[in-house]
């Protein structure tokens, strides 16, 4: 997979009209019908004012899917915007018809407007691997023409190939995409030795084909697995993990485990996986040996003190870190310390080693939040999936549109 596509900084954008496709998808009192939690808007109201204020912008997003109880008009979003941006945000009721139309050719610069839902329009969730059919939508026949750019900046919906997505015939990235793929970019083509992934969290298997890609390209040094990656390469070489454990990854088990056995044979001098683990004791971390597990049948939550000091001496070692998923669970306090440790340790690579130490947004990402530290890694990524899937060297759909539709 090749990153390569025109930016938005590489555009004069004062007095031009840009439709900018964001993702702005909030979590929503349904009761109420008011939104309870909104941080992508939050990073989306700086990101406007510095680099869009002396442009018309016009917003197309959408609010979950088809059929959920949060599938609602964008009126909301733009009432919220329009709290963080400070001046107004106007919304029309949608999205390339009359009503939508006219408000865009009105629309002048330094004015914010808000289109409805996309997905209500039924030609957008369609998986368009031909990308000329969604540019013959007649949404994108409508919008494409009113507008000077369009800049896509929704990547947490890196990987749907959407009309709102791919279908554009010429596109930009946005802020938040030109800072997401910058930084993998470094990682992907020419990334500082050597380099290290820290593995855990939840998407075991995933994890592990990603850790599995980046050795067979000879970019990955080590791979501190945690977690139920852990946990899937224990049982694949023979360990019994106790039941609550292997009952979570056993179907990625029973339909993955010789290449799991083949990957861990070939790269095992290369794989750190832990020596101790944490089990909850009535509120209290209890420590036991890995051989242990099955004894104690119960999850283990996280990983014990000799693995902790073992993953932080591997990860002084490295220049490039990323972290994809927290070694223990770290929601419960009693399982949290491994977590706080890497992110501690990351924090002390990036300043004391200059290593580039990126972290794949979703729990570890929270977890940095919560620990007051999330500032002090190089970048966090506000998409851990879709960065999980470009670093298995899968070709995203947005990523292939911005290459083929770049300026």
């Amino acid at each position: 997979m090749k990153i390569d596509y025109t930016s938005y900084k590489d555009v004069k954008l004062k007095g031009k009209k840009v439709l900018i496709r964001v993702d702005i998808n909030s979590n929503i009192d349904t009761e109420k019908m008011e939104i309870r939690d909104s941080p992508r808007i939050r990073a989306l109201a700086p990101a406007l004012n510095e680099h869009f204020k002396k442009s018309a912008v016009i917003l197309l997003a959408h609010q979950s899917r088809p059929g959920n109880d949060d599938f609602t008009d964008l009126d909301i979003h733009a009432k919220e915007l329009e709290k963080y941006l400070k001046r107004p945000v106007k919304f029309v009721k949608d999205i390339f018809g009359e009503l939508a139309v006219k408000a865009i050719k009105a629309l002048k610069p330094g004015e914010v407007l808000m289109l409805n839902n996309v997905r209500k329009f039924e030609g957008e969730m369609k998986n368009y691997k031909d990308f000329s059919e969604a540019e013959n939508t007649k949404m994108v026949q409508t919008l494409f023409p009113l507008v000077d750019y369009v800049i896509v900046d929704a990547f947490g919906a890196a990987h749907r190939a959407h009309a709102s997505i791919v279908g554009w015939p010429k596109m930009l990235a946005g802020p938040i995409t030109d800072e997401e793929l910058a930084n993998l970019k470094k990682v992907l083509e020419d990334p500082k030795k050597p380099m290290a992934m820290l593995i855990g969290g939840a998407k075991a298997i995933d994890k592990f084909k990603a850790m599995k890609f980046n050795f067979e390209e000879d970019k990955l040094d080590y791979a501190l697995c945690s977690g139920l990656t852990a946990i899937l390469i224990f049982e694949a070489i023979g360990k019994n993990m106790g039941e609550p454990n292997h009952n979570i990854i056993s179907d990625d088990l029973e339909q993955n485990k010789d290449m799991i056995l083949a990957t861990y044979e070939k790269y095992k001098d290369k794989i750190i996986l832990p020596d101790d683990l944490i089990i909850d004791d009535d509120g209290n971390r209890k420590v036991i040996e890995v051989d242990e597990a099955a004894t104690y049948n119960t999850t283990t939550g996280d990983i014990g003190p000799k693995s902790i000091e073992n993953f932080k001496n591997v990860l002084m070692k490295c220049k490039t870190i990323i972290a994809n998923g927290p070694p223990g669970i770290f929601e419960k306090e009693v399982f949290r310390k491994a977590t706080y440790d890497m992110v501690e340790t990351m924090v002390k690579a990036t300043h004391e080693k200059n290593a580039l130490t990126i972290i794949g947004g979703g729990e570890m990402g929270a977890a940095a939040s919560m620990a007051g530290l999330a500032d002090q890694v190089s970048f966090i990524s506000t998409a851990g999936g879709a960065m999980l899937e470009i670093l298995s060297g899968k070709d995203l759909p947005m990523i292939r549109a911005l290459r083929e539709k770049k300026l």
